[in-house]
Order: structure tokens, then sequence, then C-alpha cells
């Protein structure tokens, strides 16, 4: 099957996105590609959108298909925008190159802060991993965990379903950055296992689609689940929430999932 683009790691270059209507402008980001090698974006009479495989493994077979997954559906509507970028970050990623280019990019951006000390120099506070994509193994997790130890006066934030290189990573006895939280991908109760084992030492997000006529879920999920606290951007219909003044409500305006404290938040499905 022909493929729409064509990445080379020889001509990759690194891009970071200041935010979107989703996580607002004051939230750096790095995105690689969705999907994996089993399931890849086609565009119909067009073929394979980018000629490598995503990052999200095993993780990505029960979302992989247009609708469900928000970077799947994004990579082919916009793939004139993300689909090079993504794929060169992916590139960039599994060489092990890119830590150290988002370490020099965070030093220039931050180089005034890192002179005065005053709070308001400091140009890149927050860092979303992976707005698109997933952790794909050990030495990913370890990369990011670094960047973050070198970089206290940043937050990074992660939404992850790879819950075996985390277990990994601990079992050796690895230890998370104080500035690095990790929010556990929940959906239908596929990360309790881990869950049970390591309570309360991660965040916890929820896919919720009570908010679905076509949910099937037990009541007593249902119940439970009336009972978290449910993230502000989205409201019970899966529509972006809006402040009284009708802005949209974003994630630089909360940061929960940028705070270690354990908390476990829900999402409508939108």
């Amino acid at each position: 099957m022909e493929n729409l683009y064509t990445v080379k790691e020889e001509n990759a270059t690194l891009h970071i996105s200041k935010g979107n209507n989703k996580i607002g402008k004051g939230i750096y980001a790095f995105s690689s590609l969705p999907g994996n090698e089993e399931h890849r974006p086609v565009i119909k009479d067009k073929g394979y959108v980018i000629n490598i495989p995503g990052t999200c493994s095993k993780y990505c077979n029960e979302c992989a298909k247009d609708g469900a997954c928000y970077a799947w559906r994004d990579l082919k509507l916009h793939h004139n925008v993300t689909a090079m970028a993504w794929g060169e970050n992916t590139l960039l990623l599994r060489s092990g190159l890119v830590f150290d280019m988002i370490d020099d990019y965070i030093n220039k951006k931050n180089a005034k802060y890192y002179k005065s000390k005053k709070n308001k120099d400091l140009h890149i506070r927050t860092w979303r991993i992976n707005v698109s994509g997933e952790l794909e193994d050990l030495k990913q997790l370890n990369g990011w965990n670094n960047l973050a130890l070198k970089h206290p006066e940043v937050n990074f934030g992660i939404y992850t379903k790879n819950y075996d290189v985390l277990d990994e990573f601990l079992s050796n006895g690895g230890r998370i950055a104080d500035n690095f939280v990790i929010n556990i991908s929940q959906w239908n109760h596929v990360a309790d296992d881990f869950l049970k084992k390591h309570p309360g030492e991660f965040n916890v997000f929820e896919y919720d689609e009570t908010n679905k006529k076509t949910c099937t879920w037990s009541q007593e999920d249902r119940e439970r689940l009336s009972k978290i606290s449910h993230c502000p951007a989205v409201n019970i219909k899966g529509h972006h929430a809006k402040t009284k003044d009708g802005k949209d409500i974003t994630c630089d305006m909360c940061k929960r999932c940028y705070r270690k404290t354990g908390a476990h938040t829900a999402v409508y499905s939108h």
C-alpha cells in the first residue's frame, strides 16, 4: 500500500507545539504518532497516512479507529499539519536523540529565568508529553524522567496505558521525579490490576462513557463514576465546557493533571 507521507531519521527535526484549544496556550507539548504496526491510519484511495507505525503498541487495540481516538482522527483529518511533525518526533524518540534536543530547547526558552531566578522570567512552566502517542519502552520512560530531573522548574505531565513499563521501572528501583506527573489512563477496568499493585502512587484519569446512549456498563460502574470528580473541560454532553464568560475551559486553567496528588479524575466521552 502507498504512503501519503514518508519520513526519514536523517532529515528529522524536533516539533514542539505551544498548546491548542484543548490544553490551552500556556502548556508546551510533544506528540508522536498514534497507532501501531497492525493499526495504521489509512486514507481511502491514498494509502497509509505515513510510512512508519505509531507508538501505541498493544495499548492501541481497543481504540484504534475513527472517532474513538482523537489522535487517530486528527492524524487523518489534519495530516498536512500532523503527519510529518509527529512522524519526525517519533523517529527522534526511538533514536533517543529527542531528549537532548528537548533539554536544549528548554534551556534556551528558560535561559532568563536561570539567571534571575524570578518566576516572571520562567517561560516554560508546564510540559505535556504525548498529546498524541504513548510510551513504548523503559528507555523512553527513563528519558522523560531524567529530563524532568534536569528541569525541576517545569511540571511534566503524561497520560499512559503502558502499565507494564511503569511496573518494570518501579520494580527496578526507579523513582519518578517529583515534577513528573503520571496519569494512569483507565477505561472499563483495564488498569485495575496495576492500580491494586500500586495504590495511590499515581493520578488516575478515567474515561467515562456513561453519557452515551450506547453505554452498556453496569449500574455499579455508573454509580461509582457519578461520585468521581470530572474533568472541567468536558461537559456531560461531551462538548467543550465553557466558563461563565463564554471562554473554553482548558488544561492550563485547571492543571489538575500536572500536580502529583493521587487524584482520581473522570472525563466524559467526547
